[in-house]
């Protein structure tokens, strides 16, 4: 069975903090408007370490 690819797991981390964010507009109620825009924030962090990660090997295959 493959592995997740890198740039797999930026994209659907990249797509659950959109998801978070749109529930985050919709919101009823103050707490769970900012508890999903924490979380939204904390799912981008990763998926910018990834992505960060991602580039990085790309620099490192250009150097070699």
């Amino acid at each position: 069975m493959p592995g997740v690819t890198d740039i797999a797991v930026y994209q659907k981390l990249s797509e659950v903090a959109d998801e978070l964010d749109q529930l985050a507009s919709e919101g009823v109620s103050l707490v769970g408007e900012v508890a999903l825009g924490t979380a939204s924030k904390t799912v981008r962090g990763m998926a910018s370490a990834v992505y960060q990660r991602i580039m990085s090997d790309a620099d490192e295959k250009l150097d070699s």
